[in-house]
Parts: C-alpha cells; sequence; structure tokens
C-alpha cells in the first residue's frame, strides 16, 4: 500500500486499471484540484513508470496530459506520479457525430496531430497512439496520454512489438523492429478512421496489417465531406510504405489551413500600393508594361500563381504557373540585366488561428 504525502487525499477507493498500471482520482489540497495518482501493479513495471515520467517532463503541449508531481518512498524509490485529471469526452463514439460535423473531425485530428508533432519535435515517439488514450480537458481541449512504452530516438529495436492490434503499422510485425516515427502517423491514420466510422476495415486486423488488399479511403464513409487535400492527406497516413506518409507537423499545417478556409488575406506591396487577395477579391493581376505580370488567386486555403508573362522570380526562384506564395516573400519582375530597371513586390499574409 502506498501512502500518499499529506498534500493528497483519496476521493474514491475505485481504480481505474490500464495495461501495466493503475490510476487512482485523489485531491490536491494545497491546490484545491482534482488529480490523479497513477503508480504500477507490479514492481516490475517500474521501468514504465520511469519512462512516463522522462517522456512527459520532456515532451510539452497543451494537447500532451500535465505531469504535475512525483510520489517517492522512504528510500527514495519512484511509487508514483500525479498527473493532470482529464473530465472531458472520450471519442470511441464520436463516429456517431463525424459525418454531420466533418469541421469537429478535423480539430480533434488537428489536435492528435498538434501532440504528436510535438512530440517528434522532442525525439519522442508515442508507440500506442490510440483513441482510449485521448480524452478532453474540462475546458475541452484534446489530449494524449499513457506514455508508458514510448522511446526517445529512432534508434530503438523492440522484441515484444508492444502496441495495440488494428493500430500497430506493417513494418512493426517483423522481429526486432525499428520503432520509428512513421508508425505513430499510421497510427494516426487508424485514428481517424476510428473517429468517422463504428466499422473498421478488416485489413487492418490482418497481421501483417492490409496484407490482402489496402484500406478504403476515408472518404468511403465521410462521403464527400472533407476535401479532397484532406482526404489524401488521410488516406496517405495508412500507406504500407512509411516512407509515404506525412509528417505530423504537415497534417497539423494541412488541416489547419482547411479549418481556416477563407480566412486567410494575402497582400502584395508596391511602393505605395496596395493588392490584396481575400474571400472578397479572389484574383490580382500585377503587370509591369515591357517588363512582365502575374496573375494570383486564393483558393480559400492558399495563394497561387496563375499565370506568368515575362520574367517573374519569387525569392529568386522563376516564377511558373501553380507557384504558391509562401507567407512572406518578394517577386521580383525583370531579368538581373535590367538592373535599377526591374521592378520589386512584396507579398505577406495573415496568419489565421483555428479557435478550438
Amino acid at each position: 500500500m502506498i501512502n500518499l504525502p499529506d498534500r493528497y487525499s483519496v476521493i474514491t477507493n475505485t481504480l481505474m486499471s490500464g495495461g501495466f498500471g493503475s490510476v487512482q482520482p485523489v485531491r490536491d489540497n494545497f491546490l484545491g484540484r482534482d488529480v490523479l495518482f497513477k503508480f504500477m501493479r507490479s514492481g516490475n513495471d517500474d521501468d514504465q513508470l520511469r519512462n512516463e515520467i522522462q517522456m512527459l517532463a520532456k515532451a510539452r503541449s497543451k494537447h500532451i496530459v500535465e505531469i504535475y508531481d512525483v510520489i517517492k518512498g522512504e528510500a527514495g524509490e519512484v511509487q508514483g506520479i500525479i498527473i493532470e485529471h482529464l473530465k472531458g469526452r472520450s471519442f470511441e463514439d464520436f463516429h456517431l457525430e463525424a459525418i454531420g460535423d466533418p469541421t469537429g473531425y478535423l480539430k480533434i485530428l488537428y489536435q492528435i496531430a498538434q501532440a504528436i508533432t510535438a512530440l517528434h519535435a522532442a525525439d519522442i515517439i508515442h508507440r500506442d497512439l490510440k483513441l482510449d488514450n485521448i480524452k478532453t480537458s474540462s475546458a475541452g481541449v484534446v489530449k494524449l496520454f499513457d506514455f508508458g512504452i514510448s522511446v526517445e530516438g529512432e534508434d530503438y529495436h523492440t522484441r515484444l512489438n508492444r502496441g495495440t492490434l488494428v493500430y500497430a503499422a506493417p513494418e512493426l510485425f517483423v522481429p526486432d523492429a525499428c520503432i520509428t516515427k512513421e508508425m505513430d502517423i499510421y497510427a494516426l491514420g487508424v485514428c481517424a478512421w476510428a473517429l468517422a466510422s463504428a466499422s473498421t476495415p478488416s485489413v487492418l486486423f490482418e497481421r501483417p496489417p492490409q496484407t490482402s488488399a489496402r484500406v478504403p479511403s476515408i472518404d468511403t464513409v465521410m462521403g464527400g465531406k472533407l476535401a479532397k487535400e484532406v482526404v489524401d492527406l488521410i488516406d496517405a497516413c495508412l500507406s504500407t510504405n512509411p516512407a509515404q506518409r506525412p509528417t505530423a507537423k504537415t497534417v497539423c499545417d494541412t488541416i489547419q489551413n482547411h479549418l481556416v478556409r477563407d480566412e486567410h488575406r494575402g497582400t502584395f506591396v508596391y511602393n505605395d500600393k496596395l493588392y490584396t487577395l481575400s474571400k472578397d477579391n479572389r484574383q490580382v493581376a500585377l503587370k509591369f508594361p515591357g517588363i512582365g505580370g502575374i496573375g494570383a488567386v486564393y483558393d480559400g486555403v492558399r495563394f497561387q500563381i496563375t499565370s506568368v508573362q515575362g520574367d517573374v522570380y519569387i525569392n529568386n526562384s522563376a516564377a511558373v504557373v501553380g507557384s504558391i506564395l509562401h507567407d512572406a516573400c518578394v517577386l521580383t519582375f525583370g531579368r538581373a540585366e535590367l538592373k535599377s530597371h526591374r521592378y520589386w513586390v512584396t507579398f505577406s499574409s495573415s496568419h489565421p488561428e483555428v479557435i478550438l
């Protein structure tokens, strides 16, 4: 029996059990808030707890559960940890809402991807990403928890192949598998499916998964409610080839652009003249007679070159039809030989935030 410091009092003796540990709600009397006390059922699993402490201490994000305290015994041994008590909703039944709320669906995926982005930036691989390990705070913020089998770096090889069937990537089903960030991305793709449908594709239960066929497109269950770019992105997460999966940051950036569709504003500045692209003014043409010109359009997600006349450069790279205008760049009209007779136009775009 673990004796908690006087600072904490037990709310209920009912324990919530996980794969290796148990969690008990307790009250932090000093700060006046409910928290969770997590401890291992077996002393042989102490390494799981120490691992979780290290990972939570290193990874910082509002989408990752917070660690508040480490409980030690008289000899200084780690007995448990105090973590944030997530009192919001879980997502096992969100599929009942998904097709009727595609924006809400994307907001959940976006927040999960934000958590994975923060982990990967800290060189941490979660290894057990699944809907069971995702919940919201009382403020409605989606958070990821359970870092017991997470690893740091990409030189970790496993013989136990710990993880959850269905969420496990195909390359995990080999002896001495190397744990990679791409495995988290595959699990993210499975989360996208689990959020959208109660019927998990049977090919995900195969060992390795997708042996007999590829998983269907997410569009088969979302019924055209998602933009093609988002559909392609989610489908790519479940590629059997790890190299074809996007990074977590790419997932974040792409979904963010679609969540703030039509809220961007792009501005060209030449001397004292302003030319603006927005949902109210989709197209702009810039022309310098005898030198060059461009046409640009805002499609609700990004700013893109639609026509080019003469010699035009974006940050010294030749502009071509289809070029994307970056958040901040300089457009140069005219060849270098023209020197001072060239024209320079700056472009910048706003950064609308996703409202969660």
